[in-house]
């Protein structure tokens, strides 16, 4: 996270408005990957959880934004317009040549079910507070160690769209090998080079 912030925060880019919004939003998807990992180190796991479903929501409006929006969708966007619903952008996104896989929509159907029901307090969020008799929190720990991977696998990629924005490929080279001293190669979702 910190090696994150310490390569990727100041980065320049041009100053088009495509790639003005699709920054801000690759850097929101760090920002919410940093709240995780804060709210998860005070023991703030329903909170943390909540999160996912933006940050990977602000990962996708990046790529759309910077990828596959017209001119009036971004104008109108700074404008105050909804953007498309998640499922129409991935559709966008996933006839890119290096999106299609259908990797994101996969992802999107294995776990939008529980992504709502972690940001908007469904029964997940409920049964996670409950044991038998009392309320006491109750997340497992391989949940939410998969909860920090994927949010930290979803900010690593929103940084390699901000070098790619800034075009600056030693920047995602760096990010890339930092993910890989940290992480087990086995927990990548995506080839290494």
């Amino acid at each position: 996270m910190n090696f994150n912030s310490s390569l990727v925060d100041g980065t320049e880019i041009d100053a088009t408005q495509r790639l003005r919004v699709a920054a801000s939003l690759f850097h929101l998807c760090i920002e919410h990957q940093q709240a995780v990992h804060t709210l998860v180190n005070h023991g703030l796991f329903g909170s943390a959880f909540a999160l996912l479903r933006p940050q990977f929501e602000a990962y996708v409006r990046g790529i759309w934004y910077h990828r596959c929006a017209t001119e009036p969708n971004i104008d109108a966007f700074i404008r105050g317009s909804e953007p498309p619903k998640i499922g129409e952008m991935l559709t966008s996104i996933e006839t890119l040549p290096d999106f299609d896989s259908q990797s994101l929509i996969a992802t999107k159907k294995a776990v939008w079910k529980a992504l709502n029901e972690f940001t908007h307090g469904g029964a997940v969020q409920v049964k996670s507070r409950m044991n038998s008799s009392e309320i006491i929190l109750n997340y497992k720990e391989e949940h939410t160690v998969g909860m920090l991977r994927w949010s930290v696998i979803l900010s690593l990629l929103a940084s390699t769209g901000i070098s790619s924005l800034a075009k600056r490929d030693l920047l995602a080279n760096q990010l890339f090998d930092e993910f890989r001293s940290i992480y087990a190669e086995d927990l990548l979702p995506f080839p290494t080079r």
